[in-house]
């Protein structure tokens, strides 16, 4: 049941409500009506870059789904009885766009939303890269990429640094060297409404390199039992000197 007046009693329109969600999340639009009655019309309308594509409708308390129209729609769409409110259930990510109600009484009221759907982002990555000196290595963290996504090493609660790209058919990466053990790093992949988080475990990562933990405590003896040799040449050269002079 369709049947519009809109402008015969005067037209109230909101502001635009920008609503941000996450796919596969329950989304709740809400018209703006504390109870309804019997003589108030609803109309839900959407649509990607205008919202002019009728959805749903309650009038004289009965509701009207008209989801066939668009296969990503279908069995997704609920209305409140009480107030009007548009439920969309497991949204994805082709339903964000242009969503507007039209409220009927004495007066024609608006309301509308621009509705962005975020895909959930993946969980980072941290890989070895290559061994850089001694106990130290830089280390690269990867995930998948995708609107508004940006990946992110941190220090403690610090920034490192941060990247992300327009192309969503690659793969984000961001490498960093380990200069300092004794701080905690985490990488991030974020978008605007969700994000994860991956703790740098040194202990994995030398061992990413042929037990790098073994290999720096064995260079480390070695370096140690160098040093001792040069000193105790050079003790003997001194000894030696002072005998002769």
């Amino acid at each position: 049941m369709v049947s519009c007046f809109s402008g015969v009693f005067g037209v109230k329109t909101d502001v635009m409500k920008t609503v941000v969600v996450t796919e596969g999340d329950d989304v709740t639009l809400h018209a703006g009506v504390s109870v309804m009655k019997d003589d108030v019309q609803i109309l839900w309308m959407f649509g990607r870059e205008n919202s002019d594509t009728l959805i749903a409708e309650i009038y004289k308390l009965k509701i009207y789904i008209f989801d066939s129209h668009a296969s990503v729609m279908k069995g997704k769409l609920q209305m409140e009885s009480q107030t009007g409110s548009l439920i969309i259930r497991n949204i994805s990510s082709v339903l964000s766009g242009l969503y507007k109600v039209q409220i009927i009484n004495t007066t024609t009221k608006y309301r509308r939303f621009n509705l962005t759907v975020y895909a959930r982002v993946s969980l980072p990555v941290i890989e070895s890269s290559s061994v850089v000196s001694v106990c130290q290595t830089s280390v690269m963290c990867s995930a998948d990429n995708g609107a508004d996504v940006s990946l992110s090493w941190f220090k403690n609660n610090e920034r490192l640094n941060q990247t992300s790209s327009p192309d969503l058919n690659i793969s984000l990466s961001l490498s960093l060297e380990i200069k300092e053990r004794n701080n905690t790093y985490y990488c991030v992949a974020a978008n605007p409404v969700n994000n994860l988080t991956t703790q740098l475990n040194f202990q994995e990562q030398c061992q990413q390199h042929t037990d790098l933990v073994h290999s720096c405590n064995f260079t480390e003896a070695v370096i140690r039992l160098v040093i001792s040799a040069l000193v105790s040449v050079a003790t003997v050269a001194i000894l030696v000197y002072d005998f002769r002079s």
